[in-house]
């Protein structure tokens, strides 16, 4: 099934800070549950994103394909696909997900295979990205043993998921069909300003020039402007302030800073206008925002913004104030 002309030309990136000692992020617990409302937008990720689908069904919007799936299922999503998942009517849909780059998961992995690997994702698209678990056991049961050691943390836990990772690419790439190819027409646009979109997620606490993004996506800045809005919906300054905004979020949530410093921290020249910006994304001042979040009484707010890192790279867009729209 395809997907509506509105759906596909509003798309945003969602950066996760994938880098150092043991590159893998997780969202992770009981927690995570999709929702069933209409779709509007979907987004990419710098990163692979794997999800495990373990009760429930609905549909995956991916590319410019709607694929409908049922638990157990496995997602295999590649860096720069668009998409997002929606519940089914009346059914609770929980899922998992863990992102990561298997070339600096698994640095000691052949040349041959490590090129294999890289095919795989930038082949895959539609069908190909919905894996069902029940008639892949083997890749079931590392996928279910790798949350297990992520959840858990015990001794040891990060050599244990990389050498489970190590089987389930090389289960991965022998036993699914990915004959599939990625429309061109999505993948080839946002790999145009995916050079910004990197910037601006390592600099957006700096001053940052429309120049000088366009600069690093080789194109003049009108056609930039023009192409950029085109592709995530929204004007490149716009976008820049918030990620800002979503940055000053994790900060307001998790530190005790004042509304002053996060705001300069996340590189808003005044409070005023830090506050200006806060107030016309949300309704409520920053420090209205803070009281509010941490007086939810839904448990899984609190855990949805402290699975947040402080790394400074590290933001989600402003639509998803709950764990249920996270994917």
């Amino acid at each position: 099934m395809k997907m509506s002309q509105d759906i596909t030309s509003n798309i945003y990136y969602r950066h996760f800070d994938i880098s150092g000692g043991f590159p893998v992020i997780g969202l992770l617990g009981n927690s995570w549950q999709v929702s069933p409302d209409p779709v509007t937008r979907l987004h990419f990720h710098n990163c692979l994103e794997i999800g495990y689908c373990y009760k429930g069904s609905g549909s995956l919007y991916i590319g410019n394909e709607i694929v409908p799936f049922s638990s157990p299922s496995i997602q295999i999503i590649p860096p720069n696909l668009p998409h997002i998942n929606q519940a089914d009517e009346g059914s609770d849909l929980r899922a998992k997900w863990i992102y990561t780059d298997p070339s600096i998961l698994l640095p000691s992995l052949s040349p041959r295979l490590a090129n294999n690997l890289r095919n795989y994702q930038n082949t895959l698209s539609g069908n190909a990205c919905v894996i069902n678990a029940a008639q892949h056991e083997d890749m079931d049961t590392l996928l279910r043993l790798i949350l297990h050691e992520m959840e858990e943390r015990r001794v040891n836990y990060k050599h244990v998921v990389r050498e489970l990772f190590h089987a389930f690419f090389l289960l991965l790439m022998r036993d699914t069909n990915h004959s599939d190819s990625v429309s061109p027409d999505t993948t080839l646009r946002i790999s145009t300003i995916q050079p910004a979109i990197s910037f601006v997620a390592e600099n957006y606490m700096n001053d940052i020039s429309i120049d000088a993004l366009a600069h690093t996506c080789h194109l003049s800045v009108s056609h930039f402007r023009r192409v950029f809005k085109q592709i995530l919906g929204i004007a490149p300054l716009e976008y820049i302030q918030t990620v800002r905004i979503e940055r000053a979020r994790v900060l307001l949530f998790n530190q005790d800073l004042s509304v002053t410093e996060i705001g300069m921290q996340v590189g808003f020249a005044t409070p005023s206008s830090f506050i200006r910006q806060f107030h016309q994304l949300y309704g409520l001042s920053p420090g209205q925002w803070r009281k509010k979040a941490h007086s939810e009484e839904n448990p899984a707010v609190i855990e949805y913004f402290r699975q947040m890192p402080y790394s400074k790279q590290q933001f989600f867009p402003q639509e998803h104030d709950l764990p249920h729209h996270l994917t």
